[in-house]
């Protein structure tokens, strides 16, 4: 392909008017650069921001898709040896978009078709409540209505799988009454909505729990994260709301926001959508604005412009990876699919770039991997990965 081929396929590209096999041409060409050697930046432009531009439109062209024929697999890209090379779109569903190479199309169609001995679910609305007695309410299979109720606060669960706390607002004798803790947790595999006496609602991801009173007394709200979760804050100037997690903690007054902090992560990420929150980290102070993410990482705390997309994408049903090594892939699924993660032999270090829902089967996923140079086996909630 000539360089001005090229240049005006970009252009139909980006604007919507290729067609089929002028797309196709495009990503088999994009493909063909393994790394920047080759690649004319003076003629062609960054490559890495065209990669974005590109990764931009292919996005709204399966978002435009999904209105009409909702795909289960969206799309996934692999970028080999850190830098952009094979576009890999894979949609199940009528209606989708293909942009594969004809072998790995072959070779998913052939996998799909077979018959999964050790195949695992995804994970779904389950939590245990402990109550500040001991008492373990498990979510899941308790019953629709009131779960417990104690003075003027109330617990109640609703049909869409959601926890309310509820305090009677006619008596103040709930704010005067001893302050009692409630702690809920999502095991591996699980996930649950709980919202708190104040109004604020949180989303616990996997393997996580949130510990907080049954009703908010004295000048602050504070409530204690292990995990992944979302926030949305019910605003209250007089009384802020805290949110700690290990040594760092969270001041926010009403906001959205996402903290993940899981232990086998070596870093502890914010990333605020909406509103104002303050990091403090022993002493360190930092603050930030919407579309920032805060990174905790031992001492230190560094603050960049956030991918809020990528950041939810649990809360809103997907995976959601940009520029990932397959065993931080791994750790998501180990903890949505409740499954133990080994390796064996060398696995390559490509980069994976892409978004596929959480609610398919363990092994949809991992053939979707697998038309990336990495292999897996199923057995016993374990999965083996191999190059």
């Amino acid at each position: 392909m000539q360089q001005q081929e090229f240049l005006q396929l970009i252009d139909k590209y980006l604007n919507g008017t290729a067609s089929a096999e002028e797309e196709r041409l495009l990503l088999d060409f994009f493909d063909s650069f393994q790394s920047t050697q080759g690649w004319d930046e003076s003629v062609l432009g960054v490559k890495e921001q065209l990669e974005a531009k590109m990764l931009k439109r292919l996005q709204q062209t399966v978002y435009q898709s999904k209105k009409q024929h909702p795909p289960k697999v969206i799309r996934l890209f692999t970028i080999r040896n850190v830098a952009a090379a094979a576009i890999i779109l894979v949609a199940i569903g009528a209606g989708t978009y293909y942009y594969i190479q004809l072998n790995a199309k072959r070779s998913f169609i052939a996998n799909s078709t077979k018959a999964i001995k050790h195949d695992v679910d995804p994970g779904n609305n389950k939590a245990i409540l402990t109550l500040e007695n001991g008492a373990k309410l498990v979510l899941d299979s308790a019953k629709i209505g009131t779960l417990a109720k104690k003075g003027k606060i109330s617990i109640r669960k609703t049909k869409d799988g959601q926890l309310i706390y509820a305090v009677d607002r006619g008596n103040d004798a709930a704010t005067n009454e001893p302050i009692t803790y409630n702690t809920i947790t999502t095991p591996r595999g699980g996930q649950y909505q709980v919202i708190l006496p104040d109004g604020t609602k949180v989303w616990l991801n996997a393997a996580s729990s949130l510990k907080f009173p049954t009703a908010f007394a004295g000048n602050q709200r504070s409530v204690e994260l292990i995990g992944e979760a979302y926030f949305e804050v019910t605003k209250n100037t007089a009384k802020p709301f805290m949110v700690k997690v290990d040594k760092m903690q969270v001041k926010v007054l009403g906001t959205h926001f996402n903290i993940m902090a899981y232990s086998d992560e070596a870093e502890i990420k914010t990333t605020l959508l909406e509103g104002a929150i303050q990091l403090n980290n022993g002493s360190k102070r930092n603050f930030l604005k919407p579309g920032q993410q805060g990174i905790v990482k031992d001492d230190n705390v560094q603050v960049i412009d956030a991918d809020t997309d990528e950041a939810i994408a649990w809360k809103n049903g997907f995976f959601e990876f940009r520029r990932v090594s397959i065993q931080d892939i791994m750790k998501q699924l180990s903890r949505w699919y409740d499954t133990e993660v080994t390796y064996e032999g060398k696995i390559p270090d490509d980069e994976f770039v892409g978004k596929i829902e959480r609610n398919v089967k363990l092994s949809q996923v991992l053939h979707i991997l697998e038309l990336n140079h990495v292999h897996f086996k199923i057995e016993n909630k374990k999965i083996t990965v191999t190059p």
